[in-house]
């Protein structure tokens, strides 16, 4: 395969890329403000309190990362940060209700059956995220096209 060859490719799967890549930031991001948020507020508040505190941080640092760097996005953040934030309320919830279940059913540890949530929501929240939070303003068609401002 020549260099110009691979590098077409690579440039095919930038946004793919760039969505794990921006996914890994966004996972350290969250959990550091949680644990920074645990160690200050541990003693005066419940965990889920903290749980919910940290969220918004969160959300607003994976949405700038996402329309910024992932889908190169010149929507309306009033339209597209309630979509963005949706979606990751429903995988929250989707974590909520099925965690327990799975651990019931499956012979595997909260760890590995939490991994393995992870990779599904990785999955659901590109698509989702793609169609939904960052979808192209009516007229507008949804291709690589988009990105080459």
């Amino acid at each position: 395969m020549s260099s110009n060859m691979a590098a077409e490719q690579l440039a095919a799967r930038r946004e793919q890329i760039s969505f794990v890549v921006v996914g890994v930031w966004n996972t350290a991001f969250a959990y550091g403000v949680w644990a920074l948020l645990q160690l200050l507020l541990q003693d005066r508040l419940s965990d889920a309190a903290i749980l919910v505190l940290a969220w918004p941080a969160a959300v607003l640092n994976a949405y700038i990362c996402h329309r910024t760097l992932v889908f190169r996005s010149t929507g309306s953040i009033r339209h597209e940060l309630p979509r963005f934030a949706l979606v990751y309320v429903v995988t929250l919830l989707a974590n909520i209700i099925l965690l327990p279940t799975l651990l019931n059913i499956l012979p595997f540890s909260i760890f590995a059956i939490q991994a393995g949530y992870t990779v599904v929501v990785v999955v659901a929240s590109y698509t989702a995220h793609r169609l939904v939070s960052f979808r192209p303003a009516k007229g507008q068609v949804l291709t690589e096209q988009r990105h080459e401002r």
